[in-house]
């Protein structure tokens, strides 16, 4: 069921999105450029930055009135919290050498969690007689600094990624109190890591891009001396909500309230109707396809222990057993690889307290042999992974490390997401006619849901809370239907997988029986990591080391004293998942980010 949720909440978002629910407009390609925009930052001292722009506009056409400029002023915090940043914006000054500079300002709001300013300049009564126009935008900005790990930093969308302008040239310049410390600068569309051009001047950070497309824009992070602002932390609110906005409507209560138990009548009906195939007559997990399929109606309580693995490889056999398994597929496979002699990983101790989850050593993978990678997945990934140096670091990695994983990853859980459709273990089997009946019934839902906003605006959200839950009971029958179920042999493998779990899950030290000399922790330890069981595992293994039935440390491994270095709480495996899957940057630059990144944005355009 996890793996249609997951279905279902990017339709969801996708619904949201057709509703106009989503962030400030996407940029579209108007053919006006910006030929020159500067933008100066200077942190004071009391962490207000004064901030100026300057921009030379070059328009498509002569029926233009001016630009308009957008800058956020609310959205949600980047650290994945229910709360919300704001940036105050004040004291904005417009003037123009060559263009009409009046100007009016209006506050926007996408939902309860986003909001942004949109200064429109010029004179709405005449058009402009040239091509180009210069214009300069000032204001004081609140808010904008962050402290990371001591160090006040701006880490800013400057440009915003709204324009609907090409950018010939961007120079960015931030100076501090008492100058600054490092500066990165990240360019292109929302989440490019691509760099650009930076370097000091006068003690001021500079940041340069060039030809941007529109849509396109420049992130800068910027950190200056520790103590040198007095005030480097966001203004951090609790998130928008409903309720501040909510006023009971019977009317649209128990009509939506009608629509929501028709619509949950129709996601049980669709779940009754799309369960499990099973071998009949012979035992779960048995694969006989000479045997009669009936639907599955076993209680899984009779699915029997298994003692050896299953007969899929364990990021395959965690696909079949929840979609929440996938993200553990990584480190499953690098041990899979070591396992199999593939590749060798290396532990060096380091003190540093970011070592703490893993050991308090840094571990390193290197490639041996690839050749006997035991998997066609895993030898792709293992291939993609090495491809720039036979080395990587698995702990903490640096971001270019950190990147060689992304690329290597994506496709791997592409391919194990897809292998149970691809290999028959999942069928679709969805009545047509019925799923045209579910998907009339979601139209006409999100009609009157469309209706409604327009008619009550943002507090219609909470009103009309029953028909979004209909929708999504609607949106549930329609993916038990399209997605199918697993096939009669999906449903074996599945049982395989499902009682190989509760092997490693009750397996004791003193009852494991096994041929001398197996490596039974490393041959069992993919697995553990996809059911999440890997600290449990290690522990029973660690007793058979103490015992003397397998060896203190496996035989792809180098470092400190395995079982006693990976103690409970930092279990080997355990750690290692949680270090591959959080290569990724958090919401701080940290040193590294993307466009878009850090906070703040908006964009622009003519009228």
């Amino acid at each position: 069921m996890s793996g249609r949720r997951s279905r279902i909440l990017g339709i969801i978002i996708g619904v949201f999105v057709l509703l106009g629910l989503s962030a400030p407009g996407a940029a579209a390609e108007s053919g006006d450029r910006i030929t020159d925009f500067t933008i100066t930052y200077t942190i004071r001292d009391d962490g207000i930055v004064e901030v100026v722009e300057e921009i030379d506009y070059a328009f498509a056409g002569t029926d233009r009135h001016g630009i308009y400029r957008t800058l956020i002023t609310r959205q949600p915090f980047g650290d994945g919290s229910d709360r919300d940043v704001l940036y105050r914006i004040r004291d904005i000054e417009v003037d123009s050498p060559d263009a009409p500079d009046e100007w009016t300002s209006s506050t926007n709001h996408d939902g309860f969690r986003f909001s942004w300013l949109k200064l429109t300049i010029g004179d709405p009564d005449e058009t402009l007689t040239t091509r180009t126009a210069t214009y300069r935008i000032s204001y004081l900005l609140e808010g904008a600094l962050r402290t990371v790990d001591g160090i006040p930093e701006l880490y800013w969308n400057a440009t915003g990624l709204d324009w609907d302008a090409a950018i010939d040239q961007v120079r960015v310049s931030v100076s501090g109190p008492q100058g600054v410390t490092s500066v990165s600068c990240y360019q292109g569309e929302a989440g490019s890591t691509q760099g650009c051009e930076t370097h000091t001047e006068s003690g001021a950070a500079v940041a340069q891009a060039r030809d941007l497309a529109a849509g396109e824009g420049v992130t800068i992070s910027v950190q200056v001396p520790a103590g040198s602002v007095s005030n480097a932390e966001p203004i951090v609110v609790p998130g928008g909500s409903l309720l501040r906005a909510a006023r009971v409507s019977p009317l649209t209560v128990g009509g939506s309230a009608a629509a929501l138990v028709l619509a949950v009548f129709a996601a049980v009906w669709a779940r009754r109707s799309n369960r499990d195939q099973r071998f009949a007559g012979i035992a779960p997990g048995t694969i006989d396809r000479s045997a009669p399929v009936e639907r599955d109606t076993l209680d899984r309580d009779l699915i029997p222990v298994r003692f050896n693995p299953p007969d899929v490889p364990p990021a395959l056999g965690g696909a079949l057993l929840s979609t929440s398994a996938v993200p553990k597929v990584a480190p499953a496979a690098l041990i899979e690889l070591a396992h199999a002699g593939a590749l060798t990983i290396e532990a060096v101790p380091d003190a540093d307290r970011k070592y703490k989850k893993s050991g308090g050593v840094r571990r390193t993978a290197l490639a041996r042999d690839l050749s006997k990678a035991p998997s066609e997945y895993a030898a792709a990934f293992a291939a993609k992974l090495f491809e720039a140096d036979e080395r990587i670091v698995l702990d903490q990695p640096d971001s270019t490390d950190a990147k060689r994983f992304q690329k290597a990853v994506a496709p791997l859980t592409q391919a194990v997401s897809k292998a149970p459709m691809e290999r028959g273990w999942r069928a679709n089997e969805g009545a047509a006619r019925w799923i045209l009946i579910l998907v009339l019934g979601l139209a006409g839902v999100l009609g009157v849901i469309g209706f409604s906003f327009a008619a009550l605006g943002r507090g219609a959200l909470l009103y009309l809370g029953p028909l979004a839950l209909a929708a999504l009971a609607l949106i549930v029958a329609i993916v038990l239907w399209s997605t199918g179920h697993l096939t009669a042999e999906g449903r074996a493998l599945r049982d395989q997988v499902e009682g190989f779990r509760r092997y490693i899950e009750t397996a004791e030290a003193r009852t494991l029986k096994f041929e001398e000399g197996q490596d039974i922790f490393s041959a069992f330890l993919p697995w553990a990591i996809i059911f999440g069981l890997a600290e449990r595992w290690q522990k029973v293994c660690a007793e058979l080391a103490a015992q003397g039935r397998i060896p203190e440390s496996p035989a792809w491994y180098t470092g400190p004293a395995f079982y006693s270095t990976f103690s409970s709480g930092s279990s080997f495996g355990e750690s290692l998942s949680t270090s591959v899957s959080s290569s990724a940057a958090t919401s701080g630059s940290g040193g590294s980010g993307s466009s878009g990144g850090g906070g703040g944005g908006g964009g622009g355009g003519s009228w």
